[in-house]
């Protein structure tokens, strides 16, 4: 039906005979000539149309409208010097119509843009609904094209590191993981249920030990949980599990396949090895034990300075075994008002929806002054203050947030705030690409809610031997 991709197509092809088969990206007529940008998957390219050439194509042409289907054949010419469109691959050419057949029609309206010239922000549920078009959206072509580089180059590595890959049970039984499960009933075995895999971890144990030694999947796991930004009911993740190697064998393959994705999909060069950051250095300086480090905001501990202060917020959390944590906000003065930090505030709301009761807060202003509520003002002595300020890196121009109770959740507050105020005050750095091994996890967590100790993350992890 076609001999090209519009999207193939370069001075090369000059003069040759061509049948192309697309979409209408957009259609103009300029003074009688009329000019298609055709688009299929691989790009778009300019064809004219000109009623001296072809009076029927012509004419079919002028009732063009955008996404209708179209088959064309013509000849490829090189286009003037000055009409050469950098901005495409194709721009050096345009293709000159002597056959065009509508191959699909559109009839009425369009519920959204497909073109980029034409794009615009549309719902999600519109998107979804016409789910057809939405793909046929350039962003969505580039999404699709760049997850298939990835799993390809996956393959590629890991075939050569001996890895085999190997397909896990989709109907299996339901194990208690960390969401609910999806499940299916049997009709041969009535009354009985299977369960959609939330990850493919006991069967890889299973490979293991059966003496596969090294195996790898694109796993589609299944999880029955609450949406949020990691989180969705189906996905695929790229699964691996090795056997009789060390810790350090484990994280140099790793970073070598991480290293060639990145290189093969955006062109970016990453430096290996990746730096090692223990789990609770990690959870000490960010709170969390996934850690965004491209950009600062780290968490300091002054419990010891502000435990004997007479903020009670201060010493009673640190009389009850907890800890008070400081983020420091450099030109924080001036880019967050007391309405945001206070009850009412965005700022606030992220801390308590984390578990916080609140923030407490001291503004550093010229020469070290310190501008805050009385009750820590009046408790703070000289020296406190300089010490206060020294360990936190605070110079004039600094917001100090404060977050007092017990560790878990001064952590889990602080780390929120943090990456709420990095995207608010537009910290992250673009196309920054910080790798970083979180290390030494503690193999077990005490469960307060249920008064039980239980795995941090699963049981299948080897201790350390000095641990055992």
């Amino acid at each position: 039906m076609r001999t090209h991709y519009c999207g193939e197509l370069r001075s090369t092809h000059g003069h040759q005979e061509v049948v192309l088969c697309g979409w209408v990206d957009r259609c103009r007529d300029h003074g009688g000539v009329i000019f298609i940008d055709l688009r299929d998957r691989t790009g778009t390219v300019q064809v004219t149309v000109a009623p001296e050439g072809n009076t029927e194509v012509f004419h079919q042409a002028e009732q063009l409208r955008n996404e209708t289907v179209l088959r064309i054949g013509g000849r490829v010419r090189l286009r003037p010097e000055e009409s050469v469109n950098p901005r495409l691959a194709t721009g050096a050419v345009e293709v000159v119509a002597t056959g065009l057949t509508v191959l699909n029609d559109i009839k009425g309206n369009l519920p959204f843009a497909v073109s980029v010239h034409d794009e615009e922000p549309v719902r999600e549920e519109v998107r979804l609904r016409h789910r057809y078009l939405d793909l046929r959206r350039q962003r969505m072509q580039r999404n699709l094209a760049l997850r298939h580089r990835v799993m390809q180059t996956a393959r590629c590595f890991l075939d050569e590191q001996g890895f085999l890959e190997v397909e896990t049970p989709m109907l299996t039984r339901s194990t208690p993981e960390g969401a609910r499960d999806y499940l299916v009933p049997s009709r041969v075995c009535g009354g009985e249920w299977f369960a959609l895999p939330q990850s493919p971890q006991l069967f890889k144990q299973l490979l293991m030990v059966g003496g596969v030694e090294r195996y790898y999947q694109l796993a589609r796991c299944f999880r029955d949980e609450d949406l949020r930004a990691d989180r969705q009911p189906e996905f695929t993740q790229l699964d691996l599990e090795m056997s009789f190697l060390s810790q350090e064998q484990i994280l140099t393959i790793n970073e070598h396949l991480v290293a060639r994705i990145w290189k093969a999909a955006l062109g970016v060069e990453v430096p290996i090895p990746f730096p090692r950051l223990g789990w609770s250095d990690a959870m000490a300086r960010y709170g969390t034990d996934c850690p965004d480090t491209r950009y600062g905001l780290e968490l300091t501990d002054v419990s010891d300075l502000v435990g004997n202060l007479g903020f009670k917020v201060f010493s009673q959390a640190v009389a009850r075994g907890g800890v008070v944590k400081c983020l420091a906000v450099p030109q924080g003065n001036e880019r967050l008002s007391n309405v945001r930090i206070k009850p009412g505030g965005d700022v606030f709301a992220e801390a308590t929806a984390a578990g916080a009761g609140g923030l407490a807060y001291i503004r550093v202003r010229e020469q070290g002054v310190l501008d805050t509520i009385g009750a820590i003002k009046d408790s703070l002595g000289p020296e406190q203050a300089q010490a206060l300020l020294a360990r936190c890196g605070a110079e004039p121009g600094t917001l100090l947030l404060f977050g007092a109770g017990e560790a878990a959740t001064v952590n889990k507050a602080l780390d929120r705030v943090r990456q709420f105020l990095a995207r608010d005050l537009q910290l992250v750095p673009v196309n920054t690409w910080n790798f970083v091994w979180v290390v030494d996890f503690p193999l077990l967590a005490w469960n307060k809610e249920e008064q039980r100790l239980e795995a941090l993350h699963h049981p299948f992890c080897a201790p350390h031997p000095e641990d055992v």
